[in-house]
């Protein structure tokens, strides 16, 4: 039952600064907070497979970006698997999620996790974002946001970033964007995951990560949803050309179920 936006209102910033553990899944042990505890967030249910995989691929001295970081679930996870020689970007424009995800950082001393306030796109702009459901589906071009864009490419050549070795993408169909704008300053041991939200993204994505060399490793999911009516919001793991070569992730894949 959704709660209605009136009470959630006064409920929300109450029930925001009560931590509670994570019990199961790969960051059992940590704290998170008690409005975001649904949905399988606290049990290690949440997002089970592409935590799994992503436990598998990142290795101690990664740098991770995760864009679109919302609460920063995969964050945390990310923080815990690159070490001390390793850093974490985690990309979230809107400023409620931006939010919950510094408490939880906070709360769990991810020192490491450098937050940006921004989207990234396929150019550097300001742009409308929002929209309406839950903060799981805000996007780019609706809404009542207004906010800032910036390619990959342009946040590691203003030296704002290093280039990412595993990047994390679920952006509500804007996957294709984000890939175009990152994609020439991603290194060829890179490890790239991408949350698809429609057919379209789909085969906008897998054109680009081809045409640069990549690999390409659909999950069970997605290759359902290639076969039939498309459901949720499948993953395409995207391994680099020097990383594909190496033949390293195949453990990793068979770990995670994918």
């Amino acid at each position: 039952m959704r709660i209605p936006r009136l009470i959630r209102g006064v409920t929300d910033p109450l029930l925001e600064r009560v931590p509670v553990p994570i019990y199961g899944g790969p960051n059992r042990g940590r704290w998170w907070s008690l409005v975001s505890a649904g949905s399988g967030h606290c049990s290690g249910l949440k997002e089970a497979r592409r935590l799994r995989l992503l436990a598998s691929v990142i290795r101690p001295g990664d740098v991770v970006w995760d864009v679109g970081a919302h609460h920063g679930y995969v964050a945390l996870l990310a923080w815990q698997r690159v070490g001390a020689a390793g850093e974490v970007h985690a990309f979230e424009p809107s400023p409620r999620n931006r939010r919950l995800m510094q408490r939880h950082l906070r709360w769990n001393g991810a020192a490491n996790v450098h937050v940006h306030p921004c989207a990234l796109g396929a150019s550097d702009r300001v742009s409308r974002f929002g929209g309406t459901g839950t903060s799981k589906t805000l996007a780019l071009g609706g809404g009542d946001e207004t906010v800032q864009v910036r390619t990959g490419r342009s946040l590691v050549e203003d030296g704002r970033c290093r280039a990412p070795t595993v990047l994390k993408i679920d952006v509500e169909s804007a996957e294709a964007e984000v890939l175009e704008g990152v994609l020439p300053v991603v290194p060829s041991h890179a490890c790239i995951l991408i949350a698809l939200h429609s057919e379209d993204a789909d085969r906008a994505c897998s054109a680009l990560v081809v045409a640069a060399g990549y690999e390409t490793v659909p999950s069970g999911d997605l290759v359902a949803s290639r076969h039939g009516p498309w459901k949720g919001d499948p993953d395409l793991l995207c391994l680099g050309p020097l990383r594909a070569s190496r033949g390293e992730d195949v453990t990793a894949l068979r770990m995670s179920g994918l």
